[in-house]
């Protein structure tokens, strides 16, 4: 496996004048927040892969499947400077509308903890 991202060398100049700008944002980082979903987890066996890198050493392992699947699990989080919201698990796909729910009910209480009403 390659050690290092196949960046560009345009790639490489934007990400460090991204960093260079905020390098002096000091304590506005404090009320900075990232937030993510992941997918989903298939419940069952990998999420599409059918490869794996193993220990020659060892026993092959197997992988389980079910035939009409076994279901999975979709979560979304956030974090901030020094906190972080617990894992929502959300039900379904989710579209506009319920990632707005989500956001209203998991993101903006942690928000406002954080940086008041701003």
């Amino acid at each position: 496996m390659a050690r290092r991202l196949p960046l560009s060398k345009f790639h490489i100049s934007k990400r460090l004048q991204w960093a260079r700008n905020y390098m002096s944002y000091g304590d506005k980082w404090m009320t900075v927040l990232f937030s993510d979903k992941k997918k989903k987890w298939k419940l069952d066996g990998p999420n599409g892969n059918i490869k794996y890198w193993h220990d020659l050493r060892k026993e092959i392992r197997s992988v389980f499947s079910r035939q009409s699947g076994g279901g999975s699990v979709m979560v979304w989080t956030a974090f901030g400077f020094s906190s972080q919201v617990g894992l929502a698990f959300l039900d379904g796909r989710q579209n506009s509308p319920k990632y707005i729910e989500t956001l209203e009910n998991h993101l903006m209480p942690f928000a406002e903890n954080i940086g008041g009403q701003n």
